[in-house]
Formats: C-alpha cells, sequence, structure tokens
C-alpha cells in the first residue's frame, strides 16, 4: 500500500482504521474532540448542584443523629432504671419513698440520753433524743442539754457554756467558761456539790466508762478549793 501521505483524499472520505493509526503515529490526524475544550455547566448549575449536595449531607446526618437519640432514650439496649419516672404521679411517689427511707435513716440514727436533773434534794430523770453520730458530738449534745435544763432553776448563769469536751479512758475532761465558777460561787458549797454529781451521774450513765469529770476554766486548772474543789476530778 502506497504512503497515507500520498493518497488522494476525496470529499468525505475516510481513513481506514490501519491508515488512521499510522497517521496518528506521524502526527498527521488529530482527533477533533482532542482540540475541542472542555465545557463546564454555568456557574448557577454549578451553585445549585453544590447546595443540592449539602442539603443531601444534612439531611441523612440529621436523620442519622435522630434515629440514634431515640435509640438512646429507648435505654440503648440497657435495662431502663427503676427510679426512671415517665409520669407526676410517679415521680410523687418516688419523693414520697425517697422521703420515707431517709426518715427511716434518721430514726436509726437517734440514741436517748438520761438526765439526772437535781430537783429538791433528790436527782429526777429525764430523757431527751441525742442524735447518734461522733461521740463527742453526743456527748456535747447531752452536756449542753442538763445545763439549759439547771438554768431553768437559775441553777447556771444563762451564759455559762461549755467550750470543749474531751475523753481518755474513764476520764471526762470539761473546758467551761468563767460563767461556770461565777454560777458556783453563787450557789455555795451544798448546792454546787449536787449540781456537779448530777454532771457526772449524767455522762456516766450515757457514755460508759466515763466515771470522773476534770474541770478546766477557760482552758486553765482552778487553783481555788472554794466553794468546791474543782483541782481534783469528781466522781459519783
Amino acid at each position: 500500500m502506497r504512503p497515507s501521505e500520498r493518497r488522494k483524499w476525496k470529499k468525505h472520505d475516510e481513513p481506514s482504521p490501519r491508515e488512521l493509526r499510522e497517521m496518528r503515529e506521524r502526527g498527521e490526524w488529530i482527533d477533533e474532540e482532542d482540540d475541542e475544550p472542555i465545557k463546564k455547566a454555568p456557574l448557577a448549575f454549578r451553585v445549585l448542584a453544590w447546595v443540592s449536595l449539602i442539603a443531601i449531607f444534612f439531611a441523612v446526618g440529621y436523620g442519622a443523629t435522630s434515629l440514634v437519640f431515640k435509640w438512646m432514650d429507648g435505654g440503648g439496649g440497657q435495662k431502663t432504671p427503676s427510679n426512671l419516672v415517665a409520669s407526676q404521679e410517679d415521680a410523687a411517689d418516688l419523693l414520697a419513698r425517697a422521703k420515707s427511707a431517709d426518715e427511716v435513716a434518721a430514726s436509726s440514727n437517734i440514741v436517748t440520753c438520761t438526765l439526772s436533773i437535781p430537783e429538791g434534794g433528790a436527782f429526777v430523770s429525764r430523757q431527751i433524743q441525742c442524735s447518734a453520730g461522733l461521740r463527742e458530738d453526743t456527748m456535747k449534745q447531752a452536756l449542753s442539754a442538763y445545763m439549759d435544763a439547771v438554768k431553768e432553776s437559775s441553777m447556771l448563769d444563762p451564759t455559762t457554756q461549755n467550750i470543749n469536751l474531751f475523753q481518755s479512758g474513764d476520764w471526762l475532761y470539761l473546758n467551761m467558761n468563767a460563767k461556770f465558777l461565777e454560777s458556783l460561787n453563787k450557789l455555795g458549797a451544798e448546792k454546787s456539790r449536787f449540781l456537779i454529781t448530777g454532771m457526772v451521774k449524767t455522762m456516766a450513765d450515757n457514755f460508759s466508762p466515763v466515771s470522773k469529770i476534770k474541770f478546766y476554766v477557760d482552758g486553765k486548772e482552778v487553783r481555788d478549793k472554794k466553794p468546791v474543789d474543782l483541782t481534783a476530778a469528781w466522781g459519783i
């Protein structure tokens, strides 16, 4: 076959596949579609396409998230908690049961303390309720109740108070304020002994093994032995 460059081409004549291949190899044939630039869609259509794609992604994400939250609200495959309520009546019932449980717990933390109040030359028993928390706190409650009771009969100055207390073995150490000593001086020896004995008896009856009380005034040992001797510990 003669070379393709010597061939006489007629109008609308097309080369054979072999001639087309050889012409391409020699660079004598260029496909028209290769010369045509790629045409882009109008900007408005491209913007619309991107907006539509974003809307599709948003819708899919929103739907998937809603399904996940519904699944979690349903318990997420776990057992529904017993304290989960669905109505106002159930909530009221749950609160009532919780309040009842708190009352039971509070009542189990209450102890009865017996006070020995000096009255008319004898001791009158009086029972009070104390919280069964720390032993020292319960002691303070009982001692405060005893002093309040004797203040009613004016045996102690209304401002008399226990500053702090401390137990070691069968000894109880009481640090009182100065008004305690002033009250004893006004009472005299006999009534003071009666008042202190009632205090020792109250603490000993409720807080074993306490059997003696050593008194301090404003953090200092008492040197004066009148009207009663507070230099030594008092027992029953």
